[in-house]
C-alpha cells in the first residue's frame, strides 16, 4: 500500500509539471506515426464536457496564407500609408528648390504739399524688386532636395522590408498558437481516453477508485491551459490583423493554410526552409548583406545628403543680390504758390536702380559649415558601426539557424518516434490489463513533454530564420 500511495504522489507531481508547460504548438495522434492537427474530444460515458460545450470551440473566421499576408501588409499597412506621405513631401521640396523667387511690385504715390510743391521735391514712383541667388545656390538646393527624395524612398523601402519581416514573425506566431491549441486538445483527449479506460476497469472490478480520480485529475489539468491557448491564438490573430492593415471589428480567429514543421507529415513549409535543406557558406552571406541591407542603404544615402548640405552651407558665404528698379515722375503744380518757381513746372520723370547685398565681414557662416562637416563625419562612423553590426547579426543568426535546425532534426528522427512508440506500448498495455496506470501516464507525459520541447525548437527555428532574414536584408525564397 505505501508503494501505491508514493506512486500516486509521483504521478500527481508530474501532472503539475505538465501544467506549467507554455509556448508549445502541435499535437500528436497516438494511433499512428503521424502527428496530425485534431481537436476532437468526447467522453459521454463519464459526463465530461467536450471542447465545444465546456471551453467553446474556436472556429476560425477565415483562412489566410503567408503570401496573402505579405500582399495585404504591403498594400494596407497603416505605417506604410503614413510613410508614403513622406515621398509626396520630398517631391514638394524639390519643386520648392526649383522655384524662382517672384518679383515684388512697389508703388509710392503721395498726396499733399510734399508731392505738389517743388520745395519738398518728392517724386512719385513704382518699380519691381528682384532677389538674385549667386554661387549656384539654387542648383545646390535642387541637388540637395533630389538627394533627400532618394533618401525618403530608401527609408520607405526599409520600412516595407521591416513590415515584411514582422509579418513573417506574426504569421509564424499564429501558426505556433494554432498548433499549441491543437496540442492541448490532443493531450486532453489522451487524458480522457485514460480516464475512460480507468473507469471501465473500475466498473469491472479490476482497478481501484483512486485510479479513476487520478486519471480525472489529469483531465482537469488542461482547463487552464485551454484558456491560455485560446488567449494566445486571439492575440496572435489580432497582431497579424494589425500588420495587414485591417481594423478589428470583433474578436476574430484567423486560420493558417500551412502548419509547417508543426506537422511532421508536411514535406515543405511556406514559412521557413526545410531543416534538411543545405545552408550557404557563412562567408558568402556578408557581401550579400552589405549590398542588400535597407538600413545600410539609408545610412549611405544620408551621408550623401549631408555631403550636399556642406555645399549648401558653403554657398551662403557668397551674398545674394537684392535689386530694386523702377520709374519715377513728379506731380508738382504747374504754378507753384509763393512764387517759388516763376515758370511752369515741367514733369521730371526718370528711372532708378537700387542694389543691396549682405557684406559678410563679421560672420561668414562658419557655424553652419562646421556643423554640416561634423554631421558628415558622424555619418561615416555610423556606416562603419552598422557594417560591424551586420557582420555580428549574420554570424549570430547563422549559428542560431544551425543549432535550431539540428535540434529539429534530432527530435524528428530520433526522440519523437521512440517516445511515441514507448507511449503507445504503455497505453496499450494498460488498456488490456498488462500494465498499470502510473506507467501509462508517465509514458504519455514523457511523450508530450518531448513534443512540447520539439514545438519550442520549431518556434526557435522559425525565429532564427526571421532573424537571419532581417540580418541579410533579403526576403526568404523557398523555391
Amino acid at each position: 500500500m505505501p508503494k501505491v500511495i508514493s506512486r500516486i504522489l509521483f504521478i500527481q507531481s508530474l501532472l503539475l509539471v505538465l501544467n506549467s508547460i507554455d509556448n508549445i504548438s502541435v499535437l500528436a495522434d497516438t494511433t499512428n506515426d503521424k502527428i496530425k492537427l485534431n481537436a476532437q474530444t468526447s467522453n459521454s460515458d463519464n459526463k465530461t464536457e467536450d471542447k465545444t460545450s465546456q471551453a467553446g470551440n474556436i472556429i476560425p473566421g477565415r483562412i489566410i496564407s503567408l503570401q496573402s499576408a505579405f500582399k495585404k501588409a504591403s498594400e494596407n499597412n497603416k505605417e506604410i500609408d503614413i510613410a508614403k506621405y513622406d515621398i509626396a513631401i520630398a517631391k514638394a521640396q524639390i519643386k520648392i528648390a526649383k522655384a524662382i523667387a517672384n518679383p515684388r511690385f512697389s508703388l509710392q504715390y503721395g498726396f499733399g504739399p510734399a508731392f505738389t510743391i517743388i520745395l519738398a521735391g518728392n517724386p512719385q514712383q513704382f518699380g519691381l524688386q528682384f532677389d538674385l541667388q549667386l554661387a549656384g545656390k539654387r542648383t545646390k538646393n535642387i541637388n540637395y532636395a533630389n538627394a533627400n527624395y532618394q533618401l525618403t524612398y530608401l527609408q520607405l523601402e526599409a520600412l516595407l522590408f521591416d513590415i515584411h519581416n514582422r509579418t513573417r514573425r506574426a504569421y509564424a506566431e499564429l501558426v505556433a498558437a494554432e498548433a499549441y491549441e491543437d496540442l492541448i486538445e490532443a493531450q486532453r483527449k489522451t487524458a480522457l481516453d485514460l480516464e475512460n479506460i480507468a473507469q471501465k476497469r473500475y466498473d469491472a472490478g479490476k482497478a481501484p477508485m483512486n485510479e479513476v480520480f487520478l486519471a480525472r485529475l489529469g483531465v482537469n489539468q488542461f482547463d487552464i491551459q485551454r484558456n491560455q491557448a485560446k488567449l494566445r491564438l486571439k492575440q496572435a490573430s489580432a497582431n497579424l490583423t494589425q500588420l495587414i492593415g485591417e481594423v478589428p471589428q470583433k474578436v476574430e480567429i484567423i486560420d493558417v493554410d500551412d502548419n509547417g514543421l508543426f506537422n511532421l507529415t508536411a514535406a515543405s513549409s511556406s514559412i521557413v526552409p526545410s531543416p534538411k535543406r543545405n545552408l550557404p557558406n557563412l562567408d558568402e552571406l556578408l557581401p550579400v548583406a552589405i549590398n542588400s541591407r535597407p538600413d545600410l542603404k539609408v545610412l549611405v544615402q544620408q551621408a550623401y545628403v549631408d555631403k550636399l548640405a556642406i555645399n549648401v552651407a558653403q554657398a551662403k558665404r557668397i551674398p545674394d543680390l537684392y535689386i530694386d528698379s523702377g520709374y519715377q515722375f513728379t506731380t508738382f503744380f504747374k504754378h507753384q504758390p509763393y512764387d517759388a518757381y516763376p515758370y511752369n513746372v515741367p514733369n521730371s520723370p526718370g528711372c532708378y536702380l537700387n542694389i543691396q547685398a549682405e557684406i559678410p565681414i563679421l560672420y561668414q557662416y562658419q557655424g553652419e559649415i562646421q556643423q554640416a562637416k561634423a554631421v558628415l563625419s558622424q555619418d561615416f562612423d555610423q556606416i562603419n558601426q552598422q557594417k560591424l553590426q551586420i557582420a555580428n547579426d549574420i554570424v549570430t543568426g547563422y549559428e542560431s539557424v544551425l543549432l535550431a535546425r539540428a535540434n529539429v532534426l534530432k527530435y524528428q528522427i530520433k526522440l519523437i518516434p521512440k517516445a511515441q512508440k514507448v507511449s503507445n506500448l504503455a497505453f496499450k498495455g494498460y488498456s488490456v490489463g498488462k500494465g498499470d496506470l502510473s506507467t501509462a501516464i508517465l509514458a504519455r507525459q514523457q511523450y508530450q513533454q518531448i513534443l512540447a520541447s520539439y514545438f519550442d525548437s520549431v518556434v526557435a527555428y522559425q525565429n532564427a530564420w526571421a532573424d537571419l532574414e532581417k540580418a541579410m536584408g533579403v526576403a526568404l525564397k523557398l523555391e
